[in-house]
């Protein structure tokens, strides 16, 4: 009897340990899954908050003319030689590139919004001074109350 009573007392304290070590097994598991969450939310937010750059320095985007490269080609300015010199030919498609433009207000908002991302996200917080710092060549006023938004002078 005091075998059989033995073997029960070992056997729940090994199913115990057992327990307890997978519980612990599943709580490091859930922890590398958060940091992994954590470090993708960081690089999307990050990649966002370049775009957004884009708009605060006034950069719509562009696009190519295909009917503007197209008359290049038939006027003889653009010739397959061209294409064996890229920095010449890229010179050459300039004229056919329409730049996008971006409004003020939008201008505008952007900044106001790399200071309220910077105040908000610790992690955008040296990125968003560095970009506040460089947009005061061209948007001093803005670029300043941002940057004082943010506790910088």
């Amino acid at each position: 009897m005091d075998i059989i009573v033995s073997a029960s007392i070992m056997s729940a304290a090994v199913a115990a340990w057992v327990a307890v070590a997978e519980f612990g097994m599943k709580v490091l598991a859930e922890q590398r899954l958060q940091r992994s969450a954590a470090c993708e939310i960081d690089i999307r937010m990050s990649k966002l908050f370049t775009e957004l750059m884009w708009v605060a320095h006034a950069r719509g985007g562009s696009l190519l003319s295909e009917k503007a490269v197209e008359g290049l080609f038939e006027k003889g300015a653009i010739t397959q030689k061209d294409f064996e010199n890229v920095e010449e030919l890229n010179k050459k498609l300039q004229a056919c590139v329409i730049k996008l433009p971006v409004g003020l207000a939008s201008q505008d908002a952007a900044i106001a919004s790399i200071a309220a991302l910077g105040q908000r996200y610790e992690i955008l917080r040296e990125p968003a001074i560095a970009a506040l710092n460089s947009l005061k060549s061209f948007k001093k006023e803005e670029a300043e109350r941002a940057l004082r938004l943010l506790g910088e002078k």
